[in-house]
């Protein structure tokens, strides 16, 4: 059993019903299952053999499905590529990933063709859609191949894809699942209370499908719902779509969330028809949790994992977001939830033992969905999987309850004056200023101190808050060691392509010249 016959399966289950809707196209399961064979073949037919690497770039649209599942059938290895990377980054990932194919959005063909001579491995560009002649069109290639599945011996053990994480830290990572751990995360999605996906589902793909959003697929064609494909968001045109298509089930990070939020049309638009939103990859605000709430209903649900462990490793359902003014379970919105049943999940301290409710220590997690280890990195492997624990170097504590609270990175934690500070707990009280927009705290360089606390601060359009001010907030709300000791106002924050803040990017400016990024 691997992933392709998941989709081999689904196509016999649901043969004519859609399976894909995409601008125009739409597909049914048996169409579906036919395209992929057929690129699957036609991948073959480059003189591909079992294991090479097959990346793709591009905005969202159903190819990147098909190239997905085309790999999982003929025993490539997919390699997802964010659309919005530089293509710097882009030529370095490839050459990282020693990848011999590369499916290219039309967005992006010149782009890549100017830098063709850079990229050292890729031995075939195949394009959505071109007239540059150093690439193959994908609809020939599918229209010159064959429809029969491919004969490529696949088991649960074999690389499906090799993902570089979002991590804030810079260096490359790339985390190589199985089509075991592929087939565990969608266990994982399905086995969510409250997911509520069935034939008649419409699960619609804004967030890019070279991400988490991609966990949702499978979920969606083993119960036979369809799955909506959008280029990019925008909050105008989703709104409009989830409208116009019936949309019922969405997965989107907080910062979407926000925007949809605030655009100032929302109430115009009958969102009746969602089911579930699932929002992961950043923590939201609790009082965007609870606004979010009264607008959509009670359909949230909160997802915490990482491409490490295959998805999700906690989640907060739907119940947990209904509080009804109780202090115990408005606090509960600010928890990552509670682990799945999928995963043996844990919160342990520097000697591997549980912590109590109120300690910190770091998340660990070991199962089937655990990655097979980093590419081409055994000494990051051997550190991050110790004696067949996932350590996440996520930091977090407990409730009685047995929730989990994460407070930080263990790599942006701040140690000042012999002190542990976590930059999260103190971007919330930031953050609850009526006009501060968003919030990165960090450690800079302090001769006394060791460290000292650095608030970096995006106000809304016009307003005037002072630095003392927003310092006083927090020493009301936080231990006096923890308030920042000076704050910096700048128009926004740096982004990596998934929206989590570049913390380092913040750090450079201050800890130049300094031998190391600590005191």
């Amino acid at each position: 059993m691997n992933m392709g016959t998941q989709l081999r399966r689904a196509a016999m289950w649901y043969a004519d019903r859609t399976a894909i809707t995409c601008g125009n196209n739409s597909f049914t399961f048996r169409e579906l299952n036919g395209r992929v064979n057929r690129l699957a073949q036609g991948l073959l037919g480059l003189s591909l053999r079992k294991g090479e690497r097959v990346a793709f770039l591009s905005q969202n649209r159903h190819q990147i499905i098909e190239a997905y599942y085309a790999c999982f059938k003929a025993g490539l290895v997919g390699v997802p590529l964010n659309a919005r990377a530089s293509i710097p980054e882009v030529v370095q990932l490839l050459n990282n990933s020693e990848a011999s194919v590369l499916i290219v959005g039309e967005e992006l063909v010149e782009q890549v063709a100017e830098r063709q001579k850079e990229i050292m491995t890729v031995k075939h560009y195949v394009a959505t859609s071109t007239s540059n002649e150093t690439m193959i069109n994908y609809e020939t290639l599918l229209d010159n191949a064959s429809s029969d599945e491919p004969a490529t011996k696949v088991g649960l053990n074999d690389i499906a894809t090799i993902d570089y994480t979002s991590g804030t830290t810079g260096g490359l990572k790339a985390a190589m699942s199985t089509h075991g751990n592929w087939i565990s995360q969608a266990r994982k999605q399905l086995l969510i209370p409250g997911i509520d996906l069935d034939k008649n589902s419409i699960m619609c793909h804004v967030a890019p499908l070279t991400h988490g959003t991609v966990t949702m697929v499978l979920p969606t064609l083993i119960r036979g719902g369809c799955n909506l494909i959008v280029s990019g968001f925008d909050p105008a045109s989703l709104l409009e779509t989830i409208e116009k298509k019936r949309v019922t089930h969405l997965m989107l990070v907080p910062t979407m969330i926000n925007f949809l939020l605030t655009y100032p049309e929302l109430a115009k638009f009958d969102l009746s028809s969602i089911k579930t939103i699932v929002y992961a990859a950043s923590p939201m605000r609790v009082d965007k949790s609870m606004q979010a709430i009264k607008v959509f209903g009670p359909v949230l649900i909160q997802c915490y994992g990482l491409h490490e462990s295959s998805g999700t490793l906690t989640y907060l359902p739907k119940e947990d977001h209904i509080h009804d003014g109780d202090e115990n379970k408005i606090k509960k919105l600010s928890s990552a939830g509670i682990p799945i049943m999928e995963s043996d999940v844990r919160v342990v301290d520097e000697n591997g033992k549980d912590v109590k409710p109120g300690e910190i220590g770091e998340i660990v997690e070991r199962g089937e969905d655990t990655m097979a280890g980093y590419w081409h990195d055994p000494e990051l492997t051997a550190a991050t999987i110790v004696d067949g624990w996932l350590h996440t170097r996520d930091m977090a504590t407990v409730d009685e309850d047995g929730y989990i609270y994460i407070v930080d990175r263990k790599s942006d934690m701040i140690i000042s004056g012999g002190f542990n500070i976590y930059p999260f707990e103190v971007e919330e009280v930031l953050c609850r200023h009526p006009d501060v927009v968003d919030a990165a705290v960090i450690g800079v360089p302090d001769d006394k101190w060791g460290e000292a606390v650095k608030a970096i601060v995006v106000l809304k359009a016009g307003a005037q808050v002072s630095e003392d001010q927003l310092i006083e907030l927090c020493r009301q709300k936080l231990a006096a060691y923890k308030k920042p000791r000076s704050v910096e106002f700048v128009g926004d924050l740096p982004r990596n392509p998934t929206g989590k803040v570049l913390k380092r990017v913040l750090r450079e400016k201050y800890w130049g010249g300094q031998q190391r990024m600590v005191h």
